[in-house]
């Protein structure tokens, strides 16, 4: 086994352990420590091997990480390139989860207009889905505040 193909392998399975922690609503400090170390590895791999596209699920997937951690400004930025990218590039299905990322950095930043803005495209897009796509973006979809008072303290 090459090196590129290890380093997919082990991406890839940091990148699904992952987005199960990022399903956990009432995830704690434990699974928010994992869950960072989770996306940050399968993002440093994914930039490592990857295409664009495995670039841009592993920097959305690291932007949602961040956001649930509450290192909103580094969400926000990272959370804004991937939306930019799957509106060029993207499926529904990752225009969805692209809009609930940002939705959630902009919760986490107190930014009320940018988090209605894509929660309310999050919740569109998630509607249009099927399945299994639905399943998998509702999971994580219910992990996003209401609003942006829920996640602040």
């Amino acid at each position: 086994m090459s090196s590129s193909d290890i380093q997919k392998r082990v991406a890839s399975k940091c990148n699904d352990a992952a987005w199960n922690l990022i399903e956990q609503p009432d995830a704690g400090p434990t699974e928010i420590t994992h869950l960072l170390t989770l996306a940050a590895t399968a993002r440093h791999h994914w930039h490592e091997v990857g295409k664009p596209g495995n670039i841009a699920h592993a920097d959305l997937l690291f932007a949602w990480a961040l956001a649930r951690a509450g290192v909103s400004k580094a969400a926000v930025l990272l959370a804004s390139e991937t939306v930019a990218y799957f509106e060029q590039n993207g499926a529904t299905w990752e225009r969805a989860f692209a809009h609930a990322a940002m939705a959630a950095a902009c919760s986490a930043d107190g930014n009320t207009d940018g988090f209605q803005k894509h929660y309310s495209l999050a919740e569109q897009l998630g509607a249009k889905l099927s399945e299994p796509d639905a399943t998998y973006f509702h999971a994580a979809f219910k992990t996003v505040p209401r609003k942006v008072s829920d996640a602040r303290s």
